[in-house]
């Protein structure tokens, strides 16, 4: 019996982080499979979670060619919303938008109570080796495809120095909710 894209996909991610997670179901926007928001604490390290999507790869995008991506945020953070953030988009963009390195997600208000970040810089998962992000389907393969939270001045910065040079600004944070922006000149 051929398993269930699905069942591919937990039996890869709970082969990583385990099965001690937490579900969360949202409705697309586009009236197809739901969005499931898989949460995880204290993973990858104490006081740390991980937040992973999965529906989004349920959906068509026209430059979804060698595979489909689902999401994977990891952060110093408390709040669900920022998993719940991620859901949303997922729900929200599915057959809209890429989800493809580079890509920015931007909200008009803070994304959490935690922090005045409002937006997510798409790029690739931190916590993963190159082997873990890709996940052997029934059709094309799912990319595991890692979400930033950015501060929304900070997306100018970023197409104007590029990624890499972002990342290795001194003050720069993957998992740090309070980190400084960036895009502030006295912060440079």
């Amino acid at each position: 019996m051929i398993k269930a894209n699905v069942e591919i996909f937990l039996e890869h991610i709970e082969e990583i982080f385990g099965t001690d997670y937490k579900i969360s179901k949202f409705d697309a926007k586009d009236n197809g499979k739901p969005i499931y928001l898989f949460t995880y604490k204290d993973i990858p390290e104490k006081g740390m979670q991980t937040f992973i999507t999965y529906g989004l790869s349920e959906g068509e995008h026209p430059e979804w060619l060698g595979g489909k991506p689902e999401l994977i945020l990891s952060l110093e953070a408390s709040d669900p919303t920022w998993g719940e953030a991620i859901a949303y988009l997922a729900s929200e963009r599915r057959g809209i938008k890429r989800f493809s390195y580079g890509d920015f997600f931007t909200f008009e208000e803070p994304i959490s109570v935690e922090s005045k970040m409002s937006g997510f810089l798409v790029f690739s998962p931190s916590i993963l080796d190159k082997d873990s992000i890709e996940i052997q389907t029934n059709g094309r393969s799912i990319f595991l495809t890692g979400m930033y939270p950015i501060y929304i001045e900070e997306v100018e910065l970023i197409q104007e120095v590029g990624i890499k040079q972002f990342w290795f600004t001194p003050g720069f944070d993957l998992y740090k909710v309070d980190r400084i922006n960036l895009a502030l000149k006295e912060n440079l």
